[in-house]
């Protein structure tokens, strides 16, 4: 293996390498130390046997002197411009957008989606089997629970009134609880509790917490009731999908029809 490509800490039985998209496919658990700026530095990075990993990516970026690892589970896509700081847990099957960002403290379960240019501002517990579409933000100190899914464009906030006032407090984030389902472009307050298996409407802004089996509509926020057709659990097919559309791994391109 060539110098600055990445040197293996500790034995392994095969690391392939596709040099024309920079797909990796590891055997078994590997540490590289490889120069900060070659596409396949992961100098502070566990990755996961079966992880493709696409070029430009950064793993385990060292944001401070005395920051921890990133660990990323095995059968992970790893998409064109992402970056996740070190101190940073995901389970399996990872999958993350072009240009997706995931910073420090930050913890997630397996079958966890970010979608392309979304930002995860670190400081964040999040369940298994979590979907974040394309361009969301989501601050520190926000707990997502296990099946969530959140459509694209929403933002989440967790300071009522930043640089206002002359003692600041603790910023504290939304919390979500499990199988909640959250429409695209949503605003999401400081400090809400969405409750469990909610639905909220695209375009809500959620001003105020939300009951468990509850329908959150509009601007300001109205609550009623789900009503039996989709007072469910978020379906299992979609949330826990070990590939995406687009993965390599997938379907031929001309097979993916409008049906």
């Amino acid at each position: 293996m060539q110098k600055g490509r990445g040197t293996p800490t500790q034995p392994f039985d095969r690391l392939t390498v596709d040099w024309r998209c920079y797909r990796i496919t590891y055997l078994s658990s590997l540490r590289f130390m490889a120069s900060s700026t070659d596409p396949l530095s992961f100098s502070n990075a566990e990755i996961g046997e079966g992880t493709v990993i696409e070029p430009n990516v950064q793993v385990g970026y060292r944001y401070h002197s005395d920051c921890g690892m990133a660990v990323i589970g095995g059968k992970s896509i790893i998409r064109m411009g992402t970056i996740i700081y070190g101190d940073v847990t995901l389970g399996r099957c990872f999958q993350s957008g072009h240009y997706a960002v995931i910073r420090a403290r930050v913890t997630a379960g397996d079958h966890f989606a970010l979608g392309n240019h979304s930002v995860l501002e670190g400081l964040m517990e999040i369940g298994h089997g979590v979907r974040i579409m394309s361009r969301v933000y989501i601050p520190t100190r926000t707990r997502i629970g296990n099946h969530v899914f959140i459509g694209p464009g929403c933002i989440f906030l967790n300071d009522k009134l930043p640089g206002r006032l002359s003692e600041m407090k603790t910023p504290i984030g939304p919390t979500v609880e499990d199988e909640v389902m959250i429409g695209g472009g949503c605003t999401i307050l400081p400090d809400i509790r969405i409750g469990k298996q909610s639905f909220v409407a695209a375009g809500t802004v959620v001003s105020k917490d939300i009951p468990p089996h509850s329908l959150a509509i509009g601007n300001p926020v109205r609550i009623k009731a789900l009503s039996p057709e989709i007072d469910r659990p978020n379906l299992r097919a979609m949330m826990e999908a070990e590939l995406d559309l687009w993965h390599p791994g997938g379907p031929s391109p001309g097979e993916v029809s409008w049906e």
